[in-house]
């Protein structure tokens, strides 16, 4: 028999986690699978009229006439899964997902083929644990179908699928918006029918919203010492607190206008965060003794009722009065980094579909800045499951891009032409979503500056970043790295300085200070770079790239001896590094600051090649 195009609707079913349950119980698996593939092809397609197409090893597909009868088939696959399951381990239990679409196809009388089918393979990758996801044209047919039900001279489905039509599909359908899909050009309208697993792929559209930050609540701090002129040092010390938390664009912050009620009634944390939505709370107490106080503070998270967070810090009262007040400073700075740390542990520890959005965000900037290897390729998985979320914003992808590049420059991989390739591929998917977002403007820069090394397109790319959002700290830190391989020393210290004084909370601070130094090396300014790649250095001492500039700054300055000593840090690092290398590896090689560079390397012991 030859080829034939007609009209199909495909239901194609996967066994979730298959892999796994096939390596640690095969023949129970096997065994349970094969009975399964029974059950559904001698008793549940032919009570929809379906038409069992193949195996797929850990799946099978099967073609209906109708979608209403596709839609049934698989719930009840799923049902019947589900008593398969009873009285064996948890470990050990079978989850289906299903796609559904309708579209034409072509048989040869044995099998089907054609786009449609590719499609339905791809929804069932949308699918959670016990989902069906279903094609826009499927859904037309099931709106068909509901329509169909005010008119009983009208029939669409298996009598078996319509009576319970208006039960079951009209009452759980959810649109979940377009959907990016591997090896489609354009997105996919995806709809959910039938329940949503506990923990599921995609939430509906309405869900999209998710906020991508955490939101903290500082409670004015509670005096110890009962002094009448001592009791507004809370609300002063609260104020400056949120004042300084609120410009990390990573936090949602209460105002102390709300916050103020639960002033020393933060007994239960779940309750505070109950009326206030907050995630993390911020309370604490003080005492003043001549002119001094001494706080006591403590970060709570409200997911867990549990302090993340606690120290107890000293100033003076006239220190609160001054707008940089170091004791302010010196708590906000704790909190925002433990907000970041207590995120990555939480990734770390818990399934990545059962985390929130902000988890994902917040824990994998920080975790793709650990110095461990496998904690790095982590990181890349989190943003995958990121993008998977949220399809339609910008920065995830952008946060991808700048994974490759650290994956490069932390010589953690030596195909820059493929790392790079991939970035700008991040970088144009944010693009394409928001054309102006101030970070993939950046980060595309920092891709052509680093691995590419076309530093004139990479300064048009910061510069639009900076044009595009003035405050964005890592659009002018990456400008002034792009300054400064150009050897304008001034221009890339100014522009370094002002990433610094933009982001004064920033968990990757050491970072900001390395390329801060690296700006400081261009501009001849040799005992400022070491200051700066030493402060660094107190903050992360495991990155290669700060013990080179120390390494630099100390041989500019004629100290040889340190730094040899600097330079052997760097080698335990990143044994493999020669001059050689290092000249391939930096943008400004061809430069004379870059050959300067290189020959203080080499002047302190870093072999030729």
């Amino acid at each position: 028999m030859g080829l034939v195009q007609h009209d199909a609707v495909v239901l194609l079913i996967d066994l979730v986690e298959s892999v796994r349950l096939m390596r640690e119980h095969e023949a129970s698996a096997v065994r349970r699978w094969a009975d399964f593939v029974r059950i559904a092809t001698e008793q549940i397609l032919p009570r929809y009229g379906g038409i069992f197409v193949k195996s797929l090893g850990d799946g099978l597909m099967a073609r209906f006439e109708t979608v209403p009868d596709a839609v049934h088939g698989a719930a009840e696959m799923h049902r019947t899964i589900a008593a398969l399951n009873e009285g064996m381990p948890e470990d050990q239990h079978f989850q289906l997902r299903a796609g559904i679409n309708a579209s034409t196809a072509w048989s040869d009388g044995i099998d089907i083929y054609g786009s449609g089918i590719n499609l339905a393979a791809r929804l069932a990758t949308l699918a959670g644990p016990g989902e069906t996801i279903a094609s826009a044209a499927a859904h037309e047919q099931l709106a068909a179908a509901l329509a169909s039900l005010a008119n009983p001279g009208e029939t669409v489905g298996s009598a078996a699928a319509r009576d319970e039509l208006t039960h079951g599909v009209d009452a759980i359908c959810e649109d979940l918006g377009e959907c990016i899909l591997k090896h489609f050009d354009k997105p996919v309208r995806a709809y959910r029918v039938g329940p949503a697993s506990p923990h599921p792929s995609l939430t509906a559209r309405r869900d999209y919203g998710t906020p991508m930050e955490p939101t903290i609540a500082v409670i004015p701090f509670v005096a110890r010492n009962n002094a009448p002129e001592h009791l507004d040092v809370g609300n002063l010390f609260a104020d400056s607190v949120i004042w300084r938390l609120s410009r990390s664009p990573n936090l949602k912050v209460i105002s102390r206008l709300s916050t103020n009620v639960f002033r020393g009634r933060v007994s239960d944390v779940a309750e505070v965060s109950a009326h206030l939505g907050a995630t993390y709370i911020l309370s604490g107490s003080y005492v003043v003794d001549a002119g001094r106080i001494l706080v006591t503070a403590e970060l709570s998270a409200a997911r867990t009722n549990q302090v993340v967070w606690t120290d107890r810090l000293n100033g003076t009262i006239g220190d609160l009065l001054q707008p940089e007040s170091d004791l302010a400073h010196r708590i906000a700075a704790a909190v925002h980094l433990s907000v970041f740390d207590a995120e990555v542990e939480h990734i770390l520890t818990q399934p990545l579909p059962t985390l929130e959005s902000y988890s994902l965000l917040l824990g994998s900037i920080r975790l793709m800045h650990r110095s461990n290897k496998e904690e790095f390729l982590q990181t890349r998985k989190v943003l995958d499951e990121l993008i998977n979320r949220h399809a339609r914003i910008a920065a995830p992808r952008a946060w991808l891009a700048n994974w490759y590049i650290l994956r490069v420059t932390r010589g953690w991989s030596e195909d820059r032409k493929r790392e790079a390739a991939e970035a700008l591929s991040a970088t144009h998917a944010a693009l394409d979503r928001d054309p102006s977002d101030a970070l993939a403007l950046a980060t595309e820069g920092f891709v052509y500056c680093h691995l590419l090394k076309d530093l004139d397109t990479a300064r048009k790319r910061c510069e639009q970043a900076v044009e595009a959002n003035p405050s964005h700290a890592l659009g002018w830190l990456y400008r002034g790295v792009v300054n400064a391989f150009k050897g304008e020393g001034s221009a890339a210290v100014d522009a370094t300085r002002r990433a610094m004084e933009l982001s004064p909370l920033d968990p990757q601070r050491y970072y900001f200070e390395s390329l801060g130094a690296t700006a400081q090396l261009s501009a001849h300014q040799y005992a400022e770079a070491e200051k700066l790649a030493r402060s660094s250095l107190s903050l992360n001492r495991m990155h290669p790239s700060t013990w080179r500039v120390l390494t630099i700054a100390l041989v500019s300055q004629n100290r040889m001896d340190e730094a040899r000593a600097a330079l052997s840090r760097m080698r335990q690092l990143e044994p493999k590094l020669t001059v050689e290398k290092y000249a391939a590896r930096i943008p400004n090689a061809h430069f004379e600051t870059g050959r300067q560079w290189a020959r203080c390397l080499e002047m302190a012991g870093l072999p030729t090649g």
